[in-house]
């Protein structure tokens, strides 16, 4: 009504007549009045090339077709012809004029203004110091209700738990709002007896047995779940608990205000809890943006298809809608992720990660060179720590091998005494060298990548390590490998350690 109000302001300024009603605006003789004054709505410019609110012409074309609609329905009502008539021509001529006049530039200008504008996203420490400030608010009121009871600390943690369950869920704010008593009773926990938790973590299925689960009606009328934790839970209970003193029994919503049929709004209080909780940012903790901020960071886990699915279910649109409005594009994972295919191709060997998940395509810094005799393929390999040069880089003639290879002097004499035969010991250093005659087959060094398994045991080992940003010493490295039995050397894990996780 305020959109068709704005519109018939506008359509009897560019009138001559100014007591014209709406229904005398929708006929073909008035079309060009209709779009004229949808124009000026819309804040269009001298040239008519751009709209200072694209989304309100937009929404002008579908406001105007249903006026027309409406007109063309009552005059059928009442078996006027020249009036249904007249509606037919004047949706006709909407249909044949709006799309070129009026749409056209106004989607234009949106996606140019989405591509050239600044996106901004939630600060994580700005999500974090929320839900510290919403748990530490919330038990206070728990205490104070039962301590004594007051419609004020009633009331605000009523809001503590309305935004600690938008924040933990991700949820629209209109949704969660809406949640009814009737639906919160209906609540369960996973069913840990089904055949399905076997192909669970344990860990998983722990929080089957923590969180519950309570199915509401979102957009378009999907049923959306939201998950409750043992906290909110708490919460929940301690203020059903008071209901009865300071919300009317016919209020059927569980974050009722105390009138009649009334809820808190999410985005008020939303907006409140993020002012009060010192965040860096708090205008943009908002509900869509909390959920984009998720859509948008759980690109660093490389969901796969059904698990993005999921995802996109949870928050309660398709996963159409997930990948091209919610997961914005993120210059940390095309810059970290993306250029490693384009890296890669470069150096030419981008069909030796054939059947690998972006994830696992590595280029060089957690890559090994080890020694490999062309003639024994099943001859083991030793470590070594070459990054910079591939196997097609490496000298082929000895005086550049050694000086390259930094061997003692004892090894090199070892090496001169041994030119016509194949050196079979493995010596404890970053490679092997063998000795040919001239003109016969000569040793490469060739790479030894990091298996995903060894890669996870080493991160398990020494997490502690990890987050300390300090390297093991020797003994631990080989207490580590002997019971793990992994085929490394020591000095090569923690060339590991140093490159992939202290830089």
């Amino acid at each position: 009504m305020r959109q068709a109000g704005r519109l018939l302001k506008h359509m009897r300024q560019l009138s001559t007549d100014k007591a014209y009603s709406m229904s005398e605006f929708i006929i073909p003789t008035k079309f060009k009045t209709v779009l004229q004054a949808a124009r000026h709505c819309a804040g269009c410019n001298d040239k008519g090339s751009e709209f200072q609110t694209p989304s309100y012409a937009l929404k002008s074309g579908g406001l105007v077709r249903r006026l027309a609609e409406i007109k063309q329905s009552q005059a059928l009502q009442k078996s006027d012809t020249v009036n249904a008539e007249c509606c037919v021509q004047f949706l006709k001529l909407v249909e044949l004029n709006w799309t070129l006049d009026i749409s056209a530039v106004a989607l234009r200008n949106l996606s140019e203004r989405k591509r050239c504008g600044v996106r901004y996203l939630p600060l994580t420490e700005d999500v974090v110091k929320l839900n510290q400030y919403l748990v530490s608010q919330g038990n206070e009121a728990v205490q104070k209700l039962t301590t004594g009871s007051d419609s004020e600390t009633y009331m605000r943690l009523t809001q503590l738990t309305l935004v600690k369950t938008i924040l933990f869920n991700r949820k629209r704010q209109g949704e969660v709002s809406k949640i009814t008593v009737d639906d919160y009773e209906k609540k369960a926990k996973g069913d840990c007896s089904h055949e399905m938790t076997k192909a669970l973590t344990e860990f998983e299925r722990c929080l089957l047995n923590v969180l519950e689960r309570v199915e509401i009606r979102g957009k378009k009328d999907r049923t959306v779940p939201v998950l409750l934790t043992e906290e909110m839970n708490t919460w929940i209970q301690k203020m059903l608990q008071y209901r009865c003193t300071f919300v009317p029994v016919t209020n059927k919503f569980l974050f009722a205000t105390s009138g009649e049929l009334s809820h808190f709004r999410g985005s008020d209080v939303l907006r409140q809890f993020a002012s009060e909780s010192g965040a860096t940012k708090p205008h943009l903790l908002t509900s869509t943006k909390l959920r984009k901020h998720i859509a948008s960071t759980v690109q660093v886990v490389s969901l796969r298809e059904h698990e993005m699915d999921g995802l996109a279910r949870f928050l309660g649109h398709d996963l159409r809608v997930h990948r091209d409005f919610y997961r914005l594009p993120n210059d940390i994972i095309e810059i970290a992720r993306i250029s490693k295919l384009f890296l890669a191709a470069e150096k030419g060997v981008l069909v030796d990660f054939a059947g690998k998940e972006l994830a696992d395509v590595t280029i060089a810094p957690e890559e090994e060179v080890a020694s490999s005799d062309d003639t024994e393929g099943d001859e083991e390999t030793e470590d070594t720590d070459w990054t910079e040069k591939s196997a097609s880089e490496l000298p082929l003639q000895r005086p550049q091998v050694d000086n390259l290879a930094s061997v003692s002097e004892k090894r090199l004499q070892r090496q001169q005494e041994s030119v016509n035969s194949t050196v079979q010991e493995q010596h404890e250093s970053d490679f092997e060298e063998t000795e040919y005659p001239k003109a016969k087959k000569r040793k490469m060094p060739v790479r030894r990548k990091w298996t995903a398994s060894e890669k996870d045991e080493v991160a398990k080992h020494f997490a502690k390590e990890i987050v300390n940003k300090c390297l093991p010493g020797k003994s631990a490295i080989d207490e580590f490998l002997k019971k793990t039995g992994i085929n490394r050397k020591w000095s090569n894990v923690k060339d590991f350690l140093r490159n992939q996780y202290l830089k």
